[in-house]
């Protein structure tokens, strides 16, 4: 029902855009008529005419992605975007690629926008990522298809023959025009007709081709152009031809009350001997111009021919062959390798065509592909020339033909061809493998400056960590997974970072301690603190004490969870009670998690220590006031069968809780209250510097005393570290960073830590970051229905490759297990010393809707904050700093104390 009424209220538009060819209201007759010099007399809607009475349809295609999918989604995507062309037999198509600029002011008004109390200095930090940001490029890739649907005889004329065109005719085009409707909106095209605001900016950037982009365009408020109204365009920009035949022409135009000159080169695509794509891993052959560092331009004229007109084509072709032949026969000269090739190509296309019946895939195109750059000077457009020339080498070749003014004409809607040269021919799936809507598609345009993408192109990326918490109602977990080395730090102290400066607070676990360095920045060290667990308070760790009971009020009938139920009060007060119980049940746990720890190998593993410790807990009091004790007084009280091992467990816990270690866990009092840690600060980091963890992988039974001490203390201290969270309004923001998550997840309280982190993080509107070493260890917490967000760093292990690769759903041997081992590789200059970028950490993005792409962290706009996530071990950085004369004595400090 609702399908049918979509498709009858578009017929309805279309016949009144149709009918409105018709009532179209020209010039007064008593004035001069404007010439525009164009081929193009009017614009209605998506439709634009011609002088010769020409009606071409635009569409503007949805952006596709390409980077991260499997070989079987790639080559599903390429038959499909065939088919689509295919379904287009007998029809000209107008390709036209430009840019369209998101102006960085315009981002960092958005950035401004979305924070609500950022720290001092926030104007001077915003100015900075605008600095930084204005030297990547952040136009959004526009694509436009123009798909010619007929004519109507007498336009362009005089009124009244414009007003003589037959019903007849204008029900022909309506039914062409609803055809190529369903086909440019279907799967792998896209397209949908392009809105008064897309068809204005296609007339701007063809008529100023070269100029730079306006930055700010109004809303168009009619979608109907007359010629006369073409001079908007046409005025606004000055073509010129200086030489006949010379190699660019001049556009002079005005921008900002400025005049502008650019220097345009117009080039041809020729004979193509293009790579199997994707097998060969090669991107779309016009995607290949993303990698350019300057704008570009591309207009195609297509032709999807006709089977009848194909075929005589061939027949034509191969009977110029067969007599060649013949001739070669006659005279006993062997046939040339080329000419024999040509001869068995020209067989097999023959043979496709006739047993496809000329349909689908098998259909034929021929075309003519331009492409311009701009320059300021004769030298900048030679040279941007050339580039594109090395992009296309051994591929595809690139001619720079004379007659540059027509070919530049080309690039205008209903302008006809220069010339028919370097005509390509070619099936339909080599066309569908250009791709032209292929793009890098990852992040948002309203948060934080992460980085750049480093894959098919170079466009910044901007990330906005409460925008799926609060905008799309998704989770707020993102995990991060690298081998060691391969920068999960240098990514959460820099989403850490930027956060803090936004004015949200931000608690960091990091065990191993080197990211306090983050509270000792002069822009963060009056809002920071650093927080080292190790030499906290006997107690800090009480397992009872770091699980908090649940608000109540944030369980009120009010809320959208309980807003919907049949009785809301009761829905929220139930749902209460069972937080409290659930509070109280991993109280035990992580009880009996870190009090197991806290013995040795051969008592863990023991069938009687599981069943003490357990029955002790459940006879132990679980508030918030309680503390290990509890259980320990609880196996002193034991009786039966188990009453010997019973006290022998309470009197090795009791000589734990006299180790400087334990007398974290086990509280000298009762109670307490030590919020005023954390609560007035920004950013707050905990350590456990000194802590010794056991190697990933290695067997309990092989750790030391000391590494056995440290995991109880490693996954109290993430909950001490969540505890956090529940201490400020459910809808405040918050941040919170757990490192050496492997180890949580190898307790059953840690993965209940993890569990509990993303299940929460959207109803506390909480940015979750969990970093880990291994993939499979996410993967085993059953961690996936709650991820949003997907951070993959350097992996070498084959199998951590195979387990990261599932996080992004991804099956394995698609190939990009080598991208992920080749992320954040140092580069070396060619004396063989380490680039500035050293620094620079890789990582595969998934930003959790739909966008997937490899991007780079790039710190290099703000040295003191590299150093200080710098955690690489370099004895010699502190004599090299103070050979640098750029570090400020904030940042001497920082390398000395990393040093």
């Amino acid at each position: 029902m609702t399908q049918h009424h979509t498709t009858t209220k578009r017929a309805e538009q279309r016949r009144g855009l149709l009918g409105r060819l018709l009532t179209t209201t020209h010039h007064d007759k008593t004035a001069r008529p404007y010439l525009s010099g164009l081929q193009l007399t009017d614009v209605i809607g998506n439709l634009v005419v011609s002088r010769t009475g020409t009606v071409t349809a635009w569409y503007v295609a949805a952006p596709q992605r390409w980077s991260f999918l499997s070989n079987d989604d790639r080559n599903t995507l390429l038959v499909t975007h065939a088919q689509r062309l295919a379904d287009l037999t007998g029809r000209r198509l107008h390709l036209r690629i430009t840019h369209r600029p998101y102006p960085v002011a315009r981002w960092a008004r958005a950035l401004d926008e979305s924070v609500i109390h950022p720290l001092p200095g926030w104007d001077r930090y915003l100015h900075e990522e605008q600095l930084k940001v204005a030297q990547l490029p952040l136009d959004n890739k526009v694509v436009y298809y123009g798909v010619r649907i007929g004519r109507l005889s007498g336009l362009g004329r005089t009124t009244a023959k414009y007003l003589r065109a037959s019903q007849r005719e204008l029900d022909a085009l309506g039914r062409e025009l609803q055809e190529v409707d369903s086909t440019m909106g279907a799967a792998g095209m896209s397209a949908i007709p392009a809105t008064p605001d897309e068809m204005h900016w296609l007339l701007v950037r063809s008529l100023s081709l070269g100029l730079p982009a306006p930055l700010d365009v109004p809303p168009q408020t009619t979608d109907h152009w007359h010629t006369a109204d073409l001079a908007e365009y046409t005025d606004a920009a000055e073509w010129r031809s200086p030489e006949p035949y010379g190699p660019h022409i001049e556009v002079i135009g005005t921008r900002d009350g400025r005049q502008l000159r650019r220097y345009v080169s117009v080039l041809t695509m020729g004979r193509m001997s293009l790579p199997a794509i994707p097998e060969t891993g090669h991107a779309p052959w016009l995607q290949r111009l993303d990698r350019l560092p300057c704008p570009y331009e591309v207009s195609a004229t297509f032709e999807v021919r006709e089977g009848d007109e194909v075929n005589k084509e061939m027949r034509d072709q191969l009977q110029r062959i067969y007599h060649q032949v013949r001739h070669h026969q006659e005279h006993g000269v062997d046939i040339p390798q080329q000419l024999a090739r040509q001869r068995q190509q020209g067989l097999d296309t023959e043979d496709e065509v006739r047993s496809d019946g000329f349909a689908g895939v098998s259909t034929r195109v021929r075309g003519w592909i331009r492409i311009a750059v701009a320059g300021t000077t004769p030298e900048q457009v030679h040279d941007r020339a050339q580039r594109v020339e090395r992009l296309y080498k051994g591929h595809i070749l690139i001619h720079h033909g004379a007659d540059q003014y027509r070919m530049a004409r080309e690039f205008i809607p209903c302008e006809p061809l220069a010339n028919d040269a370097y005509q390509r021919r070619m099936p339909v799936t080599t066309l569908a493998g250009a791709l032209p809507a292929a793009s890098a598609l990852v992040g948002d345009r309203s948060g934080p400056n992460l980085g750049y993408t480093s894959g098919a192109s170079r466009r910044a990326v901007m990330w906005h960590p409460w925008r799926s918490t609060e905008v799309h109602e998704r989770s707020g977990l993102t995990v991060i997974v690298a081998s060691p080395g391969g920068g999960k730090s240098t990514l959460a102290g820099k989403i850490a970072y930027d956060s803090a400066r936004m004015g949200v607070p931000f608690t960091v676990l990091d065990p191993s301690g080197p990211l306090v360095r983050l509270c000792q920045l002069p822009e963060l060290r009056p809002f920071s603190r650093e927080v080292d667990l190790m030499a906290a308070e006997p107690g800090t760790l009480n397992p009872f004490r770091i699980i908090p009971d649940p608000r109540a009020d944030h369980y009120t009938p009010d809320l959208p969870a309980y807003r919907d139920k049949p009785d809301p009060r009761e829905a929220a007060e139930r749902a209460y009670r069972a937080a409290v119980q659930s509070a109280q049940a991993q109280r035990r746990t992580l009880a009996v998690d870190v009090l197991r720890g806290l013995l040795d190998s051969s008592l863990r593993s023991s069938e009687a220590t599981n069943k003490a410790l357990l029955m002790a807990s459940q006879r132990a009091d679980t508030s918030v006031n309680s503390s290990p004790y509890a259980i320990i007084s609880a196996l002193r009280a034991m009786e039966g069968s188990l009453e010997e091992h019973a006290k022998h467990l309470a009197e090795l816990l009791e000589g734990a809780a006299e180790l400087p270690q334990g007398q974290l866990i086990f509280p000298q009092v009762d109670g307490g209250d030590d919020t005023y840690l954390t609560e007035h600060h920004r950013l707050v980091v905990m350590s456990l510097r000194g802590l010794s963890l056991p190697t990933a992988g290695v067997p309990s039974n092989e750790w030391t005393l000391e590494e056995q001490y440290s995991m109880p203390l490693l996954y109290l201290a993430g909950w001490y570290a969540q505890r956090t969270i529940y201490h400020r309004e459910m809808s405040e923001r918050k941040g919170l960073f757990l490192d050496e998550a492997w180890a949580l997840l190898s307790v059953s309280s840690g993965r209940a830590l993890a569990k509990k982190t993303g299940r929460d993080s959207r109803k506390h509107n909480c940015r979750s970051l969990v970093a880990s070493q291994d993939a499979g260890d996410l993967i085993a917490a059953d961690l996936a229905n709650w991820i949003d967000s997907v951070f993959l760093g350097r992996t070498t292990s084959a199998e951590a490759q195979r387990a990261a690769l599932q996080l992004l759903g991804i099956s394995p041997g698609s190939g990009y297990e080598r991208v992920l081992a080749e992320l954040s590789q140092p580069r070396r200059d060619s004396s063989g010393q380490h680039k500035a970028d050293q620094f620079d950490r890789e990582f595969v993005f998934a930003d959790g809707v739909s966008g997937i792409e490899r991007i780079r962290i790039a710190l290099q706009h703000r040295p003191s904050l590299l150093q200080a996530l710098n955690t690489t071990a370099a004895p010699l950085a502190a004599k090299t700093a103070e050979s640098n004369p750029w570090m400020s004595d904030d940042v001497l400090d920082l390398v000395k104390g990393g040093a």
